[in-house]
């Protein structure tokens, strides 16, 4: 089994699209590897910064009935090694924007 990502169909024929404010598929420098390379914005991201994980383009508000808003985030671990690394993807960068005080946005 495995979480459906961007880009894929789930019941119901509901295609999941890319988070509204995500940046699309481009060419970039990782300043992680060093390397140039494609990315893909359809696939799983992870943070461990809470108020990341929060941002609208990966954690969608919801209008309750009652009227209030509500967002649902889930605390995940994750095999070691099993990832790649990378810089932000919502361009808070580029706009001189700190996500959250405890990381570095790189």
């Amino acid at each position: 089994n495995q979480l459906a990502k961007p880009g894929d169909t789930v019941l119901g024929g509901i295609k999941i699209k890319t988070g509204v404010g995500h940046l699309d598929k481009h060419k970039r420098f990782n300043k992680f590897t060093k390397k140039e390379e494609d990315f893909n914005p359809n696939q799983i991201f992870l943070s461990p910064s809470p108020k990341y994980a929060s941002v609208p383009a990966y954690c969608k508000l919801h209008t309750l009935k009652s009227g209030q808003q509500a967002q649902v985030m889930l605390q995940v671990r994750v095999r070691p090694e099993s990832y790649g690394i990378g810089q932000e993807t919502v361009g808070a960068t580029a706009n001189y924007d700190s996500l959250d005080s405890n990381f570095s946005n790189d």
